[in-house]
């Protein structure tokens, strides 16, 4: 496996920041939702809010978030460059975001036509997706990195996941908005749409980056090159169980617990490689990996519980712990990294490298923060003590504790608002930097650098 990113690869900021964006504005969204839902928001899975919080964040924030990161990682970790001009991006992010709008108006108000337009929409958004990704795959197969085959074998897996995660979950919106009985889908969904698609590129991401960007030793090559497969294997089978009769529940279920306990054995490994990492200190994004890291093992343990009658909401708390736990606490350690270095790059395209007068453009430069120092560690550390805090209450309410039932919203909705701030910080200092760049150059009689559109 290689150890090196090609970041000059990597998309133009106008490919990717308004999914990032989506991240705060979905999670903002979900905190006042569930404001004004109230407890009674944690009485049953099946609640409308409950519905619609979910598809927030799986599709609004999780998902955005991904489907940013993919296009990232496959650029400079790959080799695999995914051509889409602007225009298209906008139309997706579009498709996306209305989508997603749609699909928890419906599940708030059950109009069927809400559910005809969401399906659209999000059918659009995702069968472009796909299209694109694997296109963009199948032409570069002969130019990825030898060293990063590892990595787009789980890849290549996690989209056949979201294929079949949107395609369960199309043929449920189908029954909703022609108000007919909903096929039993809806466990082949949430297992595709968290273990294969959100957990197979989980695998993927951290095989490659937690190397380069913690520093810490690889990972076995058994557990990376056969894990995937494993998973995938396990799913398939959970696929072709689901359609047997009930007597062969006690297999699905076995099934199931591998699933978890394979999640479980990739939990414990990266987090004895964080904890031995060479880098000295830990910054938001290691705190982050390992708030996902707890949460995916606390989640393995409670599934052992889910056939006690005593534990009732124990599923609804796995989701929670899978959702906003595992998955959440990746992408937003992920933005820590990510949205600076992205701000930083686009920055220095406005610099001209002139060789013939060192002097402008080291002056220029200076104007460009380094990517430290887009975000405060301190208030970066902020959101995840608050995101930590809002994981716990809202576990806790899940799993019936009363009083965390009225405190788990408003501390959700501190946790976004943080992060928010922060983002809207990078991005105000990146402004900053454009402003005092053109003001050097008009006062020195320095043509600006053409902005040159990247695909």
């Amino acid at each position: 496996m290689q150890r090196a990113l090609s970041l000059d690869q990597s998309p133009s900021l106008s490919l990717t920041l308004p999914l990032f964006a989506n991240v705060p504005f979905f999670g903002l969204l979900a905190a006042l939702l569930a404001l004004y839902s109230g407890p009674e928001l944690f009485n049953s899975r099946w609640h409308p809010a409950t519905l619609a919080l979910t598809h927030a964040w799986t599709l609004g924030i999780v998902g955005s978030a991904m489907f940013a990161s993919l296009t990232h990682i496959l650029a400079v970790a790959c080799n695999v460059r995914i051509q889409v001009s602007s225009g298209r991006a906008l139309v997706f992010w579009s498709l996306l975001s209305v989508g997603t709008l749609l699909l928890m108006t419906g599940f708030l108000s059950w109009q069927s036509w809400t559910y005809k337009l969401a399906g659209i929409c999000l059918a659009l958004a995702l069968g472009g997706y796909l299209l694109t990704v694997m296109l963009a795959l199948w032409h570069s197969r002969r130019d990825v990195f030898r060293g990063a085959k590892e990595i787009v074998a789980p890849i290549r897996l996690a989209l056949l996941g979201l294929l079949l995660t949107v395609l369960t979950g199309l043929a449920m919106l189908v029954a909703l908005a022609s108000e007919q009985a909903v096929a039993n889908l809806l466990n082949l969904h949430m297992m595709m749409g968290l273990a294969a698609w959100a957990g197979l590129l989980l695998l993927a991401m951290s095989f490659q980056l937690l190397p380069i960007f913690q520093i810490t030793e690889l990972y076995p090559a058994p557990l990376v090159r056969w894990l995937p497969w494993v998973v995938s294997a396990l799913l398939i089978a959970q696929w072709a169980l689901a359609s047997l009769p009930g007597s062969w529940l006690p297999v699905r279920d076995l099934v199931t617990y591998l699933i978890f306990l394979s999640y479980g054995l990739w939990a414990v490994i990266t987090w004895a490689r964080l904890w031995q990492r060479k880098r000295p200190t830990a910054g938001a994004s290691t705190l982050f990996w390992y708030s996902s890291l707890s949460s995916l093992l606390i989640a393995v343990l409670l599934n052992f519980w889910t056939h006690n009658p005593a534990a009732s909401n124990t599923e609804l708390a796995i989701g929670v712990l899978l959702i906003m736990g595992a998955l959440g606490s990746v992408v937003c350690g992920m933005l820590y990294t990510i949205v600076p270095f992205l701000l930083w790059r686009e920055a220095q395209k406005h610099v001209s490298m002139d060789t013939d007068n060192t002097e402008h453009t080291r002056a220029l430069l200076r104007f460009i923060p380094k990517t430290a120092n887009y975000i405060p560690a301190s208030t970066a550390r902020a959101h995840w003590a608050l995101h930590s805090l809002s994981l716990a209450l809202w576990t806790g309410a899940s799993l019936g504790i009363e009083s965390f039932t009225w405190i788990a919203a408003p501390a959700l909705l501190l946790s976004f608002a943080i992060l928010s701030w922060n983002l809207w910080t990078a991005w105000q200092r990146y402004r900053n930097s454009l402003h005092a760049i053109r003001a050097y150059q008009a006062e020195h009689h320095i043509a600006a650098k053409p902005h040159c559109p990247e695909s």
